[in-house]
């Protein structure tokens, strides 16, 4: 089947720009739990140990989320029927990632406010990135939804007109 019958939504570029954004913000946030666990451990008595740090999730979203959008532009700009089926398999990975954090993301949430001790400021920086990352998982879901959805019919639609 010759790619030029695949036609793709040229807006698919920019929600994979916005993807890979996400994921670096991901990182970013997940870097930054890691200087706030460091300091914390040397200043404070409690140590504040977020489910969504302990579990890695900014750092495999950050990567996942950097390859889907990778493939979301890569599919816009050259479809194949092989490019669309990986971006269509990673942007699924994605949405299904997206979900798995904002469920840590949530339990996290549940947890910190059935606290009854003190809070110190670090459990409050904690609880306010895991916010964040909820903002932007949630953004996630939506984009890698989308994008699916559109490489989906282009692909249903290229297979369709040969």
């Amino acid at each position: 089947m010759p790619s030029s019958h695949i036609v793709l939504k040229e807006e698919t570029r920019m929600l994979g720009a916005a993807q890979i954004i996400i994921g670096l913000i991901h990182c970013a946030l997940g870097k930054t739990w890691i200087h706030l666990y460091i300091n914390q451990s040397t200043s404070f008595s409690t140590i504040y140990l977020p489910i969504v740090f302990i579990s890695g999730f900014p750092f495999l979203a950050s990567l996942i989320y950097v390859i889907s959008g990778i493939f979301a532009i890569v599919a816009e700009k050259k479809p194949s029927p092989r490019v669309l089926m990986y971006a269509i398999w990673i942007n699924l990975n994605s949405f299904g990632l997206a979900i798995i954090g904002l469920l840590l993301i949530a339990c996290e949430i549940i947890l910190f406010l059935m606290k009854d001790e003190n809070i110190q400021w670090p459990h409050k920086s904690g609880i306010m990135l895991s916010m964040y990352l909820w903002v932007f998982s949630t953004l996630e879901l939506i984009l890698a939804n989308t994008v699916t959805r559109w490489i989906k019919k282009a692909h249903h639609h290229g297979n369709n007109t040969t």
